[in-house]
């Protein structure tokens, strides 16, 4: 009888989250390409940036925005060239990283519409971050599968796309090749998802304010990836939204976990985490006795997480073995939960008790 509960709970959590994901594919059919759409073509996208990186590595507190130039090629070959703006965005990694600092990019919307694109114009670049260029191109490319393990799991989540970016300095001249990743605009996010967007920030909001199964599967995957650099009351690296008067959650930025293991990445002691990719589940405690249905859902998606890995083949070998080996942590015992502060283990089952 027990069995049958819970196969009933994790047949209804797939239920919802694929009745979820029709309504995304439905959305994201219509209307017009965006810029990003232009770009995410292939699965590497050649692509040069020209602008001012002198003046925006000088100083990483400066707000202004920058004249710039991209170039690529779309899905027909053409040479695409266009204008824009950037700035230096972010917190942590626009001080720590050692050459160009995360970006944002700025299209005009008049243009974008223009050219017959939808009017998205704001896409977030997420460059190398590590003066060592093999430990950064492994550190950036870890994050960017990290984000494509989350489409996988969720339609909730920012589609990404990987670049091999040639920045040109218009101040110095020089160019440099590295590998960098976009993140789309979080007003298209919302489009394809049927979502509005939060005017003010979802502080301390109790658990019956979000769509529980949603913000639930965000917290599960936190806890498989080994990420404790967020927080669902604080609001931190997360996008709130609002879809039939509840709210969900989106995850971003996944340096800090286990599964990207960054060099510059601290463990979060406020948690109990005690070093860095330890497991320590941060969702609502109170929905503890629902865990089992998110947990078989996971465990559903095990083949095509790791095989989403194993066949990426940017990363090297052994980068791609040892993040099969971190998740497999999580697949192994999925029974067992770490929670906040909790020096010992708890199982899911001793939580219902």
């Amino acid at each position: 009888m027990k069995n049958l509960v819970l196969l009933f709970k994790s047949l209804s959590v797939s239920f919802l989250l694929l009745l979820f994901q029709n309504v995304v594919l439905a959305n994201g059919g219509e209307g017009r390409k965006s810029i990003f759409d232009l770009m995410n073509h292939q699965e590497v996208l050649d692509l040069t940036l020209e602008t001012d990186l002198a003046a925006l590595k000088a100083d990483r507190s400066d707000e202004s925005s920058y004249d710039a130039k991209i170039s690529f090629k779309d899905q027909n070959g053409k040479k695409q060239k266009w204008q824009l703006k950037v700035k230096l965005r972010g917190a942590f990694r626009r001080v720590k990283c050692s050459d160009v600092p995360p970006l944002k990019l700025n299209f005009k919307k008049s243009e974008l519409e223009a050219m017959g694109l939808a009017k998205y114009d704001d896409l977030k670049l997420v460059p190398q971050c590590i003066a060592d260029d093999e430990e950064a191109k492994e550190t950036l490319l870890r994050e960017y599968l990290t984000y494509k393990l989350y489409n996988e799991v969720s339609p909730y989540s920012f589609r990404v796309q990987l670049l091999r970016i040639t920045y040109k300095d218009t101040a110095t001249g020089e160019k440099d090749k590295q590998w960098a990743f976009l993140i789309e605009d979080a007003a298209q996010l919302r489009n394809r998802i049927d979502a509005e967007k939060i005017e003010s920030t979802a502080f301390n909001l109790p658990i019956d304010s979000f769509h529980i199964a949603q913000v639930r599967m965000v917290a599960f995957f936190q806890y498989l990836i080994g990420n404790a650099d967020w927080g669902i009351k604080t609001g931190k690296n997360l996008k709130f939204l609002r879809k039939k008067d509840k709210l969900i959650a989106v995850p971003y930025d996944f340096d800090f976990s286990g599964l990207v293991n960054a060099s510059y990445a601290l463990p979060n002691t406020n948690v109990g985490q005690t070093k860095l990719g330890q497991r320590v589940y941060l969702g609502f405690e109170e929905s503890a006795t629902d865990f089992h249905g998110t947990t078989y859902h996971l465990l559903g998606k095990r083949e095509k997480l790791e095989e989403t890995v194993m066949q990426f083949k940017w990363l090297s070998y052994n980068d791609r073995l040892e993040m099969k080996a971190y998740l497999d942590g999580f697949f192994e015992a999925p029974e067992q939960v770490k929670f906040t502060g909790s020096v010992a283990e708890r199982t899911i089952l001793e939580t219902e008790k």
